[in-house]
């Protein structure tokens, strides 16, 4: 049983980074448009950053407290996570179709860039050379694809219903100011959730004796997925499955580049034995299942996200 009040302190920091993100994203995207900017590139930019928002400030400031087990964790239970059980739960609800340019542009980058990942962390750590070539080549990534899009219809559409999809506020007051505010309190929420989720997670670590980058892998992971869980599973019932896979693809590779590569960033990450072998090569197993099953007729079939949920339960039965 969870200390109650450890318990209760995650869901408030929870809660709070859900809501931050949620005005974060609301906000900004609404201030870009008073300012010219397109929907394209909003989507392409704030709410890209916005469902994995949670992620990087809950990582950054781990660090930043001394606890980069819990960043590594998130990081990887995060990416686990938004296959085997984001896409495993939008397959069942309803099949998710999947456009063959997805797979041939996004998802062989998402095992690339886990690769060198994997690479870095052959010699236990991931050192702040490595951290900024993965920031950079995310950078680049970002680049190519907002130029990409830019001469992609089909893009375009995609990136609008998308960003119509997080944006859609009816009764929004468009007045600037209120937009201001919606991003200056969601970015502190998302600060004060960060905070709260992280001490809790210590707390729990040291109550049940287990790693931190356990607690990180499990409870930290699937909470500050919940914005892609309920984003996908919204496209996946509503038959947009480029948005679904899209998102949890785009997610995969923003987490591993820019989350990990800034965690790195403010301090070396060290990767035990054990945790490689319990979650970097667990996520990169994923990773590569993912592709061959929506292969399989261009779509997730609901037997494959059945297979996909049995596995993420696997991943956490040999992680705990």
């Amino acid at each position: 049983m969870l200390p109650p009040l450890d318990a209760l302190l995650f869901l408030v920091g929870l809660t709070s980074l859900t809501l931050g993100a949620d005005w974060l994203v609301r906000g900004a995207s609404r201030v870009a448009e008073h300012r010219g900017v397109s929907p394209l590139l909003v989507g392409l930019t704030i709410v890209a950053f916005g469902t994995s928002a949670p992620e990087l400030v809950v990582s950054s400031a781990a660090v930043l407290r001394g606890q980069p087990g819990i960043a590594v964790g998130n990081v990887m239970g995060s990416t686990v996570a938004n296959v085997g059980l984001i896409v495993g739960l939008g397959a069942i609800v309803r099949p998710i179709m999947v456009h063959r340019k997805l797979l041939q542009r996004e998802a062989p980058l998402m095992v690339l860039v886990l690769a060198a990942v994997m690479v870095f962390a052959a010699n236990g750590v991931i050192g702040k050379l490595d951290a900024l070539i993965l920031v950079g080549g995310f950078t680049v990534y970002m680049l190519y694809l907002v130029r990409w899009a830019k001469s992609e219809t089909e893009t375009g559409q995609f990136q609008a219903a998308r960003i119509e999809a997080h944006t859609k506020d009816t009764g929004l007051i468009r007045r600037p100011y209120v937009n201001w505010m919606r991003v200056a309190f969601g970015t502190a929420l998302l600060l004060a959730g960060a905070s709260w989720m992280i001490d809790s997670a210590s707390k729990i670590a040291i109550a049940y004796q287990v790693p931190e980058e356990v607690v990180g892998a499990t409870m930290v992971a699937v909470g500050t997925s919940l914005p892609e869980l309920a984003s996908t599973i919204a496209a996946a019932a509503r038959g947009l499955g480029d948005i679904a896979i899209g998102n949890v693809i785009g997610s995969n590779i923003f987490n591993l580049g820019l989350v990990l590569g800034t965690a790195g960033l403010i301090s070396p990450l060290e990767l035990t034995a054990g945790t490689v072998a319990t979650q970097v090569v667990p996520a990169m197993i994923f990773c590569l299942v993912l592709i061959p099953l929506a292969y399989t007729g261009h779509k997730v079939a609901r037997w494959e996200g059945i297979l996909l949920l049995c596995g993420y339960a696997f991943f956490l039965y040999q992680v705990l």
